[in-house]
């Protein structure tokens, strides 16, 4: 297994005797919101669905010795015909890592085709149940002693993660963590076949989607029956975004989170669900730091949203191999801060780093 990161201890996981957690025995405070599901119902979408399914299904079959290549293959073939998804990732690498050289920046914009597949499989095969002992068994949970005095509170709060890791995953865990019941914020994909598909399986697991539109008007209720709501807050924001720097550029970020605290008084809590090397798989999931109200009193949305990005900064340089490097994170945005005097510079000024080992 890979190093602990600084600071971080093993957390003690609830013992359910057996037990399945609150939301996912039923237990939600509001009712489902026909607003999670896609608007697209043409023959097209079903045929989509339908093949993907079928596809899905065949590949969650396979055991890992034999997955693993057949998913680089499929990895490699989207790199070449997805141009416009791997011409952001080249940007947005070439952001990320200044240093980094063209064969390596290449490696990575195909480990990201391969590693999306990869989570995508895996959550086939969760498919529409809860993680069982098995699952449980191969994760490790850790964290800082923020962490643990967030678990230790019993009181829920925010969950914030980004695209690195096993996104899908860990969401299933958090039930499993004593943070129940769950709800995800997301905006659901345009076929509707698959976003129903997608709801299920998420909600037998324990997480139920709020849509983006309207998730703060439910976010207290979630808070009072002692749930948490879970951000991935890593995407290019459309509504209402904030500028806050991510990799030394600025980005359209979610302001979300730094308004829940603000009108909630909740903590947040980072936390990612990172793979291990070698098999059987093992997955780590690693929590902390927490964001107090006490501590971020004050802070304005874009303060906030940079804090939040430095975490995510550090967490994928460390996993740079499992991150989702194909979102087009800077369209529509300046190449860098208005400097004091006025002057806009007209050239981005990549982060200097060191290349990610290989």
């Amino acid at each position: 297994m890979s190093a602990l990161p600084p600071g971080m201890t093993p957390i003690p996981c609830p013992d359910w005797h057996g037990r399945l957690p609150r939301g996912i025995d039923g237990n939600w405070p509001m009712a489902p919101s026909e607003e999670v599901h896609g608007t697209d119902k043409s023959f097209r979408a079903r045929m989509t669905y339908y093949l993907s399914e079928s596809a899905l299904a065949m590949l969650a079959r396979l055991p890992d010795r034999a997955l693993e290549p057949v998913l680089a293959v499929l990895g490699r073939l989207a790199y070449h015909a997805d141009r416009r998804h791997t011409q952001a990732a080249r940007g947005f690498l070439g952001q990320a890592f200044g240093e980094l050289s063209k064969a390596e920046r290449e490696r990575l914009v195909r480990a990201a085709y391969r590693h999306f597949l990869d989570v995508v499989v895996n959550s086939a095969r969760l498919g529409r149940r809860p993680p069982g002992p098995a699952l449980l068994n191969q994760v490790d949970v850790v964290g800082d002693k923020d962490a643990h005095a967030f678990f230790g509170a019993g009181r829920g709060g925010i969950v914030v993660t980004a695209h690195v890791g096993d996104w899908e995953l860990g969401s299933a865990l958090l039930p499993w963590l004593g943070l129940a019941p769950v709800y995800a914020v997301a905006k659901p994909p345009r076929n509707y076949f698959l976003s129903r598909a997608m709801l299920r399986s998420r909600e037998a697991r324990g997480i139920r989607v709020l849509p983006r539109r309207g998730a703060m008007a439910e976010a207290p209720a979630v808070f009072a029956a002692g749930g948490a709501l879970a951000l991935l807050l890593d995407q290019r924001a459309r509504m209402k975004p904030v500028l806050a720097p991510f990799f030394g550029r600025p980005a359209r970020c979610d302001r979300s989170a730094g308004v829940l605290v603000r009108r909630l008084k909740a903590p947040v809590l980072l936390a990612f669900c990172i793979r291990q090397p070698g098999r059987p798989r093992r997955y780590r999931v690693e929590c902390g730091p927490v964001l107090w109200p006490a501590d971020v009193s004050g802070w304005s949305p874009e303060r906030f949203a940079e804090r939040i990005n430095q975490e995510f900064e550090r967490t994928i340089r460390r996993h740079p191999e499992q991150y989702f490097w194909l979102h087009d994170r800077y369209r529509d945005t300046p190449l860098s801060f208005d400097p004091p005097g006025g002057d806009t510079e007209t050239e981005a000024q990549p982060a200097r780093s060191t290349a990610p080992p290989r």
